[in-house]
């Protein structure tokens, strides 16, 4: 009797994960198919269009790098100021194209949602995946291109820089949830006040000068940009005179993971209301 009830109990277990198995295997079934699609046609009617979603932040990166070495060829720091300069730009441009990005994710795709099984969350976390690539993507073919210029692009401590551009990236993709909801609230005029809001992070976040270089009272203040902290955490992994310690790690990491719950609360919220 006892060996019954086991069996029924072991089978209700089972039933219940291969249930939640399914849910899963088909939630990502969704965003992988929204994903490829997402890839297809963000500009253009081929696979090959996902290029210049891949030379759009190259060309970002390389128009930055290009101003600095036009205007001084001495870096601040270190021997190469491609690298230096290099170290600063890339973080922002891994925050910034996931979070202006993620955010249109809804409104470039409303037309998927005509799809009975298709959600607001399948688009968000599909384009979540899919930046994520193309960040990934853009630093590799950015640091190859640094390499082929026969600049030195090994840091002194992989690990912390493996860390700093995990952390840009993942800062980036939290604060792009939360652009989905603020963009479905308020139309996709509020990316105006997002990327602005990302330029004043970017020019006080030590990108040409070292932070170390101004005034007390300005460096007080710039050690709550979490562009800045992004910035020297890279850094410390190139320069020795950047100290890894003296970075606000949990800032970066606190605000990018209260802005991805608060995207995943809004859209929950607003489903049905914003979404259409």
């Amino acid at each position: 009797m006892g060996s019954m009830y086991l069996s029924r109990s072991l089978l209700r277990k089972l039933q219940g994960k291969s249930k939640f198995s399914a849910k899963v295997n088909k939630f990502f079934f969704i965003v992988f198919s929204v994903l490829l699609l997402d890839m297809r046609t963000r500009f253009g009617t081929s696979h090959l269009s996902y290029l210049i979603a891949i030379a759009w932040p190259l060309c970002h990166l390389a128009i930055l790098e290009g101003a600095y070495l036009l205007r001084t060829m001495i870096a601040p720091i270190g021997d190469s100021p491609a690298m230096f300069v290099g170290t600063g730009v890339i973080p922002y441009i891994l925050c910034l194209y996931p979070g202006r990005m993620m955010a249109m994710a809804v409104f470039q795709n409303r037309h998927l949602l005509n799809i009975p099984l298709v959600k607001p969350i399948h688009l968000i976390f599909g384009r979540c995946l899919l930046e994520t690539l193309t960040a990934s993507i853009v630093l590799v073919v950015f640091m190859l291109s640094l390499h082929l210029a026969d600049v030195d692009i090994v840091p002194t401590d992989l690990a912390t820089a493996g860390t700093a551009v995990a952390a840009a990236i993942y800062f980036g993709v939290g604060v792009g949830f939360l652009n989905v909801v603020m963009c479905a609230i308020f139309g996709p005029y509020f990316m105006v006040f997002f990327v602005i809001s990302m330029v004043i992070l970017y020019i006080f976040s030590g990108v040409y000068i070292p932070t170390s270089t101004l005034p007390e009272e300005i460096r007080d203040y710039a050690a709550y940009n979490p562009l800045l902290n992004i910035v020297e955490w890279l850094r410390s992994a190139y320069y020795a005179s950047y100290d890894s310690e003296a970075v606000n790690k949990t800032l970066v990491l606190a605000l990018a993971s209260v802005s991805l719950v608060l995207g995943l609360i809004g859209e929950r919220i607003l489903r049905g209301k914003f979404f259409g």
